[in-house]
């Protein structure tokens, strides 16, 4: 049988090819890695925003890919932002890790994704800090979004660091475990201002069920690194670059990070926000999400309870929160 010449038909080609692109962009002076998956080249765009601060996004991609199924429908970006991952280089200044840098680069990588695939808007789905700085950069050129998903968002820093401490003691207490009463007791003394007092923070909430009730610290850190070893946008000389990187970006950030108050950062944005939270997060006090949530005007809102979930129901409940991902983007078409 004779072959039709692909030129004959360029747009059904266009529908139909797969998306695989890890690209190094400029992007406000720093170069920074983003990595774009999809089935559909003519699909709408969803960018990821990562937690943090310094967690990776890029060696997360097959892993959620698997959980979520997005790719199916969408063109997905994940991105190691600046300071962290692929993206860490040793002569950034630590000056530029900020949130007002941090949503600028949000805006900037949004308007690059935007002119290389011809897209008029992008939906972002923001983890943690990273739903914080969704919001803020939306705040300021919302023309560019056509929704916001804020996954666990952190609000009000210094309410949510003292809600922290008490879930420890409380937990630690519950469990009569003396090493994290003792644990807890101590990060009480002192705020947490740089890495290794943030990372013991880290581990005794994840081992008590306040960043995800599926794992504990060792086995997310342990699943961390196999992502990283089996990704194929990693090289192995990229993992301790990106241990580096997450040390760079909580020192540099930390002391920003303890006073953050989104309250005090504006109450409208122009665009529809989805609050996605879980009802265990030991990070994020549910009642504030709650709370902000009526506080913040957009065009549209929503606010859904993931009830067997923490700080992670993108990992904890991966099916509904896909369904809810879904259904909001179907539903604004």
């Amino acid at each position: 049988m004779r072959t039709i010449p692909r030129f004959l038909f360029p747009s059904f080609v266009k529908k139909k090819m797969k998306t695989n692109s890890l690209t190094k962009v400029k992007i406000n002076g720093t170069e920074q890695w983003v990595l774009v998956r999809g089935q559909k080249a003519d699909a709408p765009l969803i960018i990821h925003v990562q937690a943090g601060p310094g967690l990776p996004m890029i060696p997360e991609a097959k892993t959620m890919e698997k959980m979520l199924h997005l790719e199916q429908d969408y063109l997905v970006a994940y991105w190691d932002q600046r300071g962290s991952g692929k993206s860490f280089n040793k002569n950034i200044d630590p000056k530029t890790i900020n949130f007002q840098q941090m949503a600028d680069d949000i805006i900037g990588c949004t308007k690059y994704l935007l002119k290389q695939y011809g897209r008029q808007k992008a939906t972002l789905i923001g983890y943690s800090i990273g739903a914080s700085t969704t919001l803020m950069a939306a705040m300021k050129e919302s023309e560019l979004f056509s929704q916001l998903f804020l996954v666990g968002i952190d609000i009000d820093l210094p309410k949510a660091n003292d809600y922290a401490l008490h879930f420890l003691a409380t937990k630690a207490r519950e469990r009569g475990n003396s090493k994290w009463i003792k644990q807890a007791n101590e990060l009480s003394l002192a705020p947490i201002l740089e890495t290794n007092a943030f990372q013991k923070r880290a581990k005794l909430l994840t081992d008590l069920g306040g960043i995800t009730t599926r794992a504990s610290y060792n086995q997310l850190v342990l699943t961390s690194v196999k992502n990283m070893v089996c990704s194929r946008e990693y090289k192995l000389s990229d993992i301790p670059k990106t241990i580096k990187g997450m040390e760079f970006s909580q020192n540099a950030l930390l002391p920003e990070l303890n006073t953050l108050n989104l309250f005090h950062k504006g109450e409208k944005v122009g665009v529809p926000v989805h609050f996605i939270q879980g009802k265990k997060d030991g990070l994020a006090p549910f009642q504030i999400a709650v709370d902000y949530f009526n506080y913040l005007q957009a065009p549209a809102k929503s606010f859904t309870t993931f009830e067997e979930s923490a700080h992670m129901p993108h990992y904890e409940e991966p099916d509904k929160f896909a369904r809810l991902i879904k259904e909001k983007l179907t539903s604004s078409i």
